[in-house]
Formats: structure tokens, sequence, C-alpha cells
């Protein structure tokens, strides 16, 4: 063969590795995702349809699953129990990304005060299971929230069981990018991001309950102003990405339904839960600002409200004939217990609006 024979070849093999690469960068990208949860309140009722459930997730083939918290309902939050949460996410052939929810660390309530709770939803409970229930919410325990175990505890208990490795949960893992890994804010390994092609993704640890804040417990409030500065960063950080790779979409997945009914007035579309001095707002000014500098399509994903949601909560109108402030960002709010249901997300980045929706049960 001679030289020059050999140089053309390499020239024309070059060539098309060069148009290979160039095609698929121009082709978009098509994959479907799940989004639920509020998953199994009522034991063990619900157990038979959440099981069928995961089994009709996996049998749409996935590339993952997300999940944004309450795994249980009235449950002690004990290790045994979040062990028992990580197995059943293991019946997911496919990874799982998990942000608890505030059923898992917020709210979870003292052992006897949850038995005598549940007793008295049941109409069996004793006299003294109803004197210890009234005990409880006198003034001075309640200010002291002696029916709560302590919420920071057991977070820490849910990073050392979910979140102890950079991987998804699932019988098939993937690699994670954990905040606590690349940042000052060491304690928020539940803080995730991860890509699928052209979409940055990640996962915010914002539960309902007040975002844990309290006025009456000087532990819990700087607990969730640090946390709060902490998603915010992480928030800032995934959109500084997103920019950066150029990529075609945000999802940013969180536990806390951000909007209540009502007008929003300048600040979004909806009303903001608890308003512009409430514990969501820098959160949700965090999603909204950074978007509109984004400006290509953003996915929010929460949970919570146990009730499916569509929309664009953010979007504000302008001055006739403008275009409306916040328009790219929608809104996911998934299904919840008693409806164990889930919903398909199929990813285009084709199209103008990459995200569509299907439910899934």
């Amino acid at each position: 063969m001679s030289r020059r024979l050999s140089r053309e070849i390499k020239r024309d093999c070059l060539l098309t590795i060069f148009f290979c690469l160039v095609v698929s960068q121009v082709q978009g990208a098509k994959f479907d995702f799940v989004a639920l949860g509020d998953t199994a309140y009522n034991l063990p009722d619900d157990l038979p349809v959440y099981e069928a459930l995961i089994k009709k997730i996996n049998q749409s083939k996935p590339a993952f699953s997300i999940h944004v918290g309450d795994t249980w309902g009235g449950v002690y939050c004990s290790e045994e129990n979040h062990l028992w949460v990580k197995e059943w996410f293991q019946k997911y052939d496919h990874p799982v990304l998990y942000t608890p929810g505030d059923n898992e660390w917020t709210d979870c309530r003292k052992q006897d005060l949850l038995d005598a709770y549940k007793k008295m939803l049941a109409k069996t409970a004793s006299k003294e299971d109803m004197m210890l229930l009234q005990q409880s919410q006198s003034f001075e325990n309640s200010f002291n929230g002696i029916e709560f175990e302590d919420s920071l505890a057991s977070l820490n208990l849910i990073r050392k069981i979910f979140f102890s490795e950079s991987y998804s949960l699932g019988e098939k893992k993937i690699p994670v990018l954990q905040q606590s890994k690349v940042s000052d804010f060491i304690s928020m390994a539940e803080n995730l991001r991860w890509q699928k092609d052209n979409v940055v993704f990640a996962t915010v640890n914002v539960p309902g309950s007040e975002m844990n804040f309290t006025i009456n417990n000087l532990k819990r409030a700087k607990e969730a102003i640090l946390r709060n500065e902490a998603d915010v960063a992480w928030i800032k950080e995934t959109f500084d990405h997103a920019q950066a790779e150029n990529s075609k979409a945000v999802v940013i997945a969180l536990h806390a339904g951000l909007f209540v009914e009502g007008d929003g007035g300048s600040f979004s579309n909806k009303l903001l839960r608890g308003g512009t001095g409430g514990a969501y707002y820098w959160i949700a000014r965090a999603i909204r600002d950074e978007a509109d500098k984004f400006a290509r399509p953003v996915l929010l994903i929460n949970g919570d409200f146990h009730d499916l949601i569509i929309d664009r909560p953010f979007m504000v109108s302008q001055s006739e004939g403008e275009q409306p402030r916040y328009a790219n960002i929608t809104r996911l709010q998934v299904y919840g217990a008693p409806e164990m249901k889930a919903v398909r997300v199929s990813v285009d980045t084709d199209t103008e609006w990459v995200f569509s929706f299907s439910p899934l049960y």
C-alpha cells in the first residue's frame, strides 16, 4: 500500500469519526424517567399496591426513578424501618434517586405517642393512651416539642443509611455527585447531582413542615438556616454547571410543595407557601431567578401534597405584548397515597419543550 493511499484512508477514517461525532451532537437525546413520592402511608394495606406499582415501573424500563420523599406515613423513624425502606428501593431494577420527605425526619414522633395516636384513629385507645396524648398537647409540652424525636439525629441516620456512598439506590446503580464531597457543606450528602445525556438533574433537601424551621427550638432553627444556605448554593451551582455544559434542560427534585392556591403577585403566578417571608422563599427565588437566566426548559418536581399537578406556578404576566417571565419553569407535583401512582416523564431534547408526561399505574 502506498503512503499516499494510506494517508487518504486515515483522512477518510478521521472524517468519518468527526462526522459521527457531529451527528451525535446534533441529534437530540430521548429517554424516560419516572417520578413518584408519598408512598405506602397505610401499612400493611398499601404494600401490595406499592409492589404492583414498582413492577409497572420496572416494565416501563426508565433510565431511573426519582422518589421525592415520604416513604411512609406514621411510622417510627428507627434504623430498622429505614433499612426496610432501602430494601424496597432494591425492588426497582434500575437506579433510584431519593430525596427525604418530612415524614422521615422532621416529623418523627416518639414511639409511645405514635402508638397511642394510631390507637385513637382505630378507636381502640385506652384511657392511658388518651391521657398521654392530651398531656403531650399541653402548652409546656408542645412548646418543648416532647412529641417529636430529635429531627437532626433522624436526618443523620438517613444520611448514614441512604447516602454513605456516591451512588444511587436501586438494583442498578449510577454514580452521583454529592454536595458534601465538592463544597464546604460537608454534611449535605443527600443533595445529589447527575447528568443524563444533555440534561442536568439535582435533588435538594427541602422537606415539608416549614423546612424543619421552628422559632421555639434554637437547634432546629440553626440547622434549617444552614441547610437553606447549602440548598441555595446547590441550586445555583447546578445551573452554573448546566450553563457551562450548554445543557438543554435542568431538573430540580425536592419534597415540599412550594405553592398553595392564591395569587403570588409580582413574585409568582401562584401564592408561595408561607409567603415571601416564609421558610421556602429563598429556595423558590433561587430556582426562579437561576431558571430565568438559564432561559431553557426547567422542570421542578415535588411531592408533599398528594395530588397530581402539572403547571407553571412561577409564570408572571408582563405588560401587553411582552412575553411572560419564568414561563420556562414547569412544575410536576406527583401523586401520593392513597393514589399509589407514578408519572413517566419523557425527555426529548429535539423538542423546544423537552418534557412530556403520562401517568403510570
